[in-house]
């Protein structure tokens, strides 16, 4: 008798075991979890944080991916001599899907350095991915910039970075090795943030911004942008925090009436001293340059940055590491 019950139970264990593995396969190869670009130059990433990545040598129209997988021309591995190498982290406005490849961000301030460079030879990889937050930028440098030694890192943070919310994955081994557990993981989240969000009203963009940056999200954002801070400062390096302001037709100027300036000083009060933060919204202020002017298409609320905005802003961050002695005199 106690044979037989010591049989059913292994069987038991054995069924158990056996359903939740066929689950798994069925998983992985049939549940993509959603919140990614669809264009035909990414596809579905083996990284579980990631998600998502771009096509090694994908081509569209104006864009073309190199063969480590990220926008711009190829880039040796090991850095050249008297090269100084930046990596730029990023979502679409870094990435500038909608631009050419010299007029994005990270090609300005290459051609900047360059230009005004005697010694030194600059390059600024554009690690940029349409969509992708705080989270996976820092898993984007783990998984492929720092391959590239770096001599600095920027992160450009744009205020809707800390969406979406329900994508939060706790660092544990299942929810890193299995897509079953991601699969609950993600549907519980899911459903409690969009039950909270009903409970809230939140109905502009003004409300759904300062909901990211409430103490129990933006503080998993934070803890992720000085980790990435402790990574540079271990390799003697700095992060060069940039802060997008937001150009959309919700926001009329970036001066006394700019909604957001709580968030910006926010962001600048993360407390990690290998961190060297660059508003934006002062040098466009600085320059009379408004919302319309810094936008790509103000009237149809399109809150990414036109090519000139974007070269006020790499000559700003050229300023900023020429003052704070990154780059050589």
């Amino acid at each position: 008798m106690k044979k037989r019950r010591v049989i059913n139970i292994l069987i038991s264990i054995a069924a158990v075991f056996i359903v939740l593995f066929t689950a798994e396969i069925i998983m992985r190869f049939a549940w993509e979890m959603g919140g990614w670009v669809k264009r035909p130059i990414y596809r579905k990433s083996h990284n579980a944080y990631l998600r998502y990545e771009l096509i090694p040598n994908a081509k569209s129209e104006r864009i073309s991916i190199n063969s480590d997988g990220f926008r711009g021309p190829e880039y040796p591995v090991p850095k050249p001599a008297k090269t100084l190498r930046i990596i730029m982290l990023g979502d679409s406005e870094t990435f500038s899907f909608m631009l050419k490849q010299e007029e994005s961000l990270a090609s300005q301030l290459e051609k900047i350095l360059n230009e005004r460079s005697e010694s030194l030879h600059y390059e600024v990889l554009n690690f940029g991915v349409e969509g992708y937050n705080t989270f996976q930028e820092l898993e984007q440098l783990k998984h492929k910039g720092l391959k590239y030694s770096p001599d600095l890192i920027i992160l450009n943070y744009c205020l809707n970075d800390p969406e979406p919310g329900e994508y939060y994955f706790d660092k544990n081994f299942f929810v890193r090795h299995s897509a079953l557990a991601r699969y609950f993981s993600y549907r519980i989240k899911k459903s409690m943030i969009k039950a909270e969000r009903k409970r809230l009203n939140l109905r502009t963009e003004v409300d759904h911004y300062y909901y990211l940056h409430q103490p129990k999200y933006f503080s998993r954002v934070e803890n992720a942008i000085s980790e990435i801070a402790d990574i540079a400062s271990v390799r003697g390096i700095k992060l060069i925090l940039v802060i997008f302001p937001t150009s959309s037709t919700e926001v009329k100027d970036f001066k006394e009436s700019y909604p957001y300036r709580p968030i910006h000083k926010l962001i600048k009060n993360i407390q990690n001293k290998n961190i060297v933060f660059v508003d934006l919204i002062e040098e466009f202020n600085h320059l009379s340059m408004g919302p319309r002017e810094a936008s790509i298409n103000y009237e149809y609320n399109e809150s990414h940055k036109n090519p000139p905005a974007l070269g006020v802003s790499a000559n700003f961050i050229f300023n900023t590491l020429k003052s704070n002695k990154l780059i050589p005199d």
